[in-house]
């Protein structure tokens, strides 16, 4: 399923974007909130592309390329969690940071959850100094349920923000 925005495309993720999306998943900047460490080869991100499709074939995740002006600038996905539930992630690479994209892609994901996909219920989790993730997720209605700290890839602990948006409350 194809969604789109006023400035974005958002068209199912295919193995052809992992260059793309390895220039976000390589680059420290774009990682340093991430449960894990930048990926530092091609074939790394291949493999977990690999997963995904198989993922969305067995109808457990959608994964979606946000392209703009006609480059793959970042993803965003919906994880199925329970029936009727999703958790909801994206990533964006770092020169498109701060103009809006992010929020419009997420925006129209949760339309396409609720409307679409007859979802009730979305989650959301980013570490809380992540303040650019936290203010797109408020941005788009959902609301902090907790805060506690979450032990990441690099071992350390990390305060994550738990988030949740239900379609009532839309």
């Amino acid at each position: 399923m194809i969604l789109q925005t006023d400035r974005l495309i958002l068209r199912p993720q295919v193995l052809a974007d992992a260059s793309d999306l390895f220039a976000i998943l390589s680059d420290p900047q774009a990682m340093r909130f991430w449960s894990r460490p930048a990926i530092t080869r091609l074939a790394v991100v291949e493999e977990l592309m690999r997963e995904q499709q198989a993922a969305m074939e067995q109808g457990l995740c959608r994964y979606w390329t946000m392209q703009w002006n006609g480059h793959a600038i970042g993803s965003i996905d919906l994880s199925l969690i329970q029936e009727a539930s999703a958790e909801l992630g994206f990533m964006l690479h770092p020169d498109h940071w701060g103009a809006g994209l992010a929020s419009e892609a997420v925006g129209a994901v949760i339309a396409h959850a609720f409307d679409a996909l007859g979802l009730v219920r979305l989650a959301a989790v980013a570490q809380s100094a992540n303040r650019a993730a936290v203010r797109v997720l408020e941005k788009n209605g959902f609301v902090l349920i907790e805060t506690r700290p979450v032990m990441i890839a690099d071992g350390q602990r990390k305060d994550c923000a738990f988030y949740l948006l239900t379609r009532e409350s839309l």
